[in-house]
């Protein structure tokens, strides 16, 4: 949406491609909260560069990383290409994030900030008024006022290339049209991820990838075809295939996001009765992912968090269950068991065990607390606290889809570069068909990436149409 505006405020003559009808218009950013990771509205936060930078790629060699020190302009082909995050699309994502945020209020979007993460301290997070369903009704609404002929329930599915390897348009259906094909030398792919895809999940993130589903509704629309589409012709992959960003939600909550963001203040259990990971190796926010893609690993992709009712006396601690679901309830561990459906004995001896490993010492949940566990074969390594046998509750998680990681590689400008690391004429990409993530999450910088690079192809778009002298229609997907 982002990019259809900004061209054609520029000029262009634009069609924005829909798979949703018009009420679900807008994926997954109709969902979020679309936390931003900026200090102020005019300046990043101070660890957005190098978080990217470090989390930005897998195994890499230092010849590569001795190349990017030179001016992009003199990167070897295989560099320009690789599957890592350059100094250059990192510096456009900082530098064109601020007038991004001023561009949003231009078309009606109000910032507030808060703590996401209210339990530990931390840096304020900027966030529209409204989440992200604010973002995509304002920008909406501007790109019908200027013309933008949105196309609802219409797919791409193939791009079309001339004799020289250029964009000519893109092959589509609707459920109206059927098949049918747009002419056009410009393309902006801003699809969304594979998360809606379980072909494209099992293929790449592998086993158990059925037992996880999308956060929110809006993340069933992501099939992955814009990635494809793009591979297709010969665009570089970029991004971690194999990840995607969890969350440990409810289970039986109908909600989006139905958030049990509280792991680190008890202990997790599968089906089997037994702990399978330390619960509480770090803050929450650096943990989450590892804690849900661990859950997905688990037999049936279900575990459960025991703990008593304490944890509820936490400051905060409510706003970080967003389940509309009440927890569990049992007065002996026997109880708990059959409620949950694990082997009363197995679970009997695994709230004992961790029980009597707990040590005395300062409780505190706003700092690494280091009140762990000792003689465990699995440790836990803060908040490490004995469960009250009689008075036990327990909610069930399981992994759910924010987004996946593998995308395609791109220029500063959000063009789109093949895999001898020239850009594809006409290509762009944004959003989650970009990768930039390895590793580990960035935290609220998605919808910022989508925001910014989505601007950059839409002012790409038009600085290509102005030095030909032409105005053209340009399709975003």
């Amino acid at each position: 949406m982002s990019a259809a505006v900004t061209a054609a405020e520029g000029g262009a003559k634009v069609a924005l491609l829909e798979r949703a009808p018009y009420d679900e218009r807008g994926g997954n950013s109709r969902y979020t909260e679309a936390w931003m990771r900026m200090k102020t509205e005019d300046e990043v936060a101070d660890d957005l560069i190098d978080l990217f930078l470090e989390r930005g790629h897998g195994a890499i060699g230092p010849e590569f990383l001795k190349e990017v020190s030179n001016d992009y302009e003199n990167w070897p082909q295989n560099v320009r290409a690789y599957p890592f995050n350059d100094p250059e699309i990192v510096g456009s994502l900082a530098e064109n994030a601020p007038g991004t945020m001023a561009w949003l209020k231009e078309h009606g979007v109000k910032f507030t900030f808060h703590s996401p993460m209210l339990l530990q301290k931390g840096p304020e997070r900027m966030g529209p008024s409204g989440g992200g369903l604010a973002i995509v009704e304002a920008l909406a609404t501007s790109a019908e006022k200027l013309g933008v002929e949105i196309m609802y329930q219409t797919t791409g599915r193939s791009l079309l290339l001339d004799d020289a390897g250029n964009i000519r348009g893109v092959r589509c259906w609707s459920k109206e049209k059927g098949n049918f094909a747009i002419e056009t030398p410009n393309v902006v792919i801003a699809s969304g991820g594979y998360q809606g895809n379980l072909e494209m999940m099992t293929r790449y993130v592998g086993h158990n990838a059925h037992l996880t589903r999308p956060v929110s509704p809006g993340g069933v629309f992501n099939k992955g075809e814009g990635i494809e589409m793009m591979l297709a012709v010969g665009a570089a992959p970029a991004g971690q295939y194999d990840m995607f960003h969890g969350e440990p939600v409810d289970p039986r909550s109908p909600k989006h996001e139905a958030l049990i963001a509280v792991v680190n203040y008890g202990i997790l259990v599968n089906v089997h009765g037994k702990r399978f990971m330390d619960e509480g190796s770090n803050r929450y926010e650096l943990i989450y992912d590892d804690v849900s893609w661990t859950i997905m690993r688990q037999k049936l992709g279900i575990a459960h968090l025991l703990f008593d009712s304490r944890m509820f006396d936490i400051p905060n601690i409510r706003t970080r269950i967003k389940t509309d679901q009440e927890p569990i309830r049992a007065s002996s561990i026997a109880e708990m068991a059959s409620k949950i459906g694990v082997p009363e004995r197995v679970l009997i001896e695994t709230v004992r065990n961790y029980n009597a490993a707990t040590v005395e010492g300062d409780y505190d949940t706003t700092r690494l607390d280091d009140l762990h566990t000792q003689g465990l074969a699995l440790p836990k390594s803060n908040w490490a606290r004995p469960i009250d046998e009689s008075d036990l509750y327990a909610y069930p998680i399981m992994c759910a889809n924010t987004f996946t990681c593998g995308g395609v590689k791109i220029t500063k400008d959000a063009q789109v570069v093949n895999r001898d690391g020239e850009p594809i004429p006409g290509l762009y990409a944004s959003g989650e068909t970009v990768g930039l993530y390895y590793n580990l999450y960035v935290g609220a910088t998605s919808v910022l990436r989508g925001l910014v690079f989505g601007r950059q192809a839409g002012r790409k778009i038009c600085e290509t149409l102005g030095a030909k002298g032409k105005t053209t229609p340009s399709i975003a997907a």
